[in-house]
């Protein structure tokens, strides 16, 4: 991706080498950030997304391919359609749809979330109800009502 394709969508905090993506943008190829990354809503990503940082995924965005990011925080109702992997702590809020996760830390899950495979180094905390189809910890599995 060149910088001409991206100009006005995405602006960069050079202090805290964060880059933030407006509102309603799709990205057809992969993307690779060097530093931390926040999305509006509504963001897609149609191939993978690799984040050298802390990643904060919008609410409703989708990412068809696999996501690699230090760590990660994904919004409402948004969807991976591959793998997510992460260094450190995985933060999953109500409604996500994820295929996998696998992460170095700990892992912690909203309502209604569907995940079809959680590995995790750290602890897995779910809160109220979430379909998960497989969970392997080195941590311990919490779960706790709404």
């Amino acid at each position: 991706m060149n910088a001409e394709d991206t100009r006005g969508l995405i602006r960069k905090h050079p202090k805290s080498n964060t880059y933030i993506i407006k509102d309603n943008v799709f990205f057809e190829r992969s993307v690779h950030v060097r530093g931390n990354l926040i999305t509006g809503k509504n963001v897609s990503f149609w191939e993978d997304l690799i984040v050298e940082g802390s990643l904060d995924l919008g609410n409703r965005s989708t990412v068809r391919g696999n996501v690699k990011a230090e760590s990660a925080f994904i919004g409402k109702d948004a969807e991976i359609g591959g793998v997510l992997i992460t260094a450190d702590d995985t933060t999953l809020l109500e409604g996500v749809k994820l295929k996998e996760v696998d992460s170095g830390g700990s892992i912690f899950v909203k309502p209604d979330a569907v995940i079809e495979r959680i590995v995790a180094d750290g602890n897995v905390e779910i809160k109220g109800k979430a379909s998960i189809g497989f969970i392997s910890t080195k941590g311990k599995v919490i779960v706790r009502g709404e």
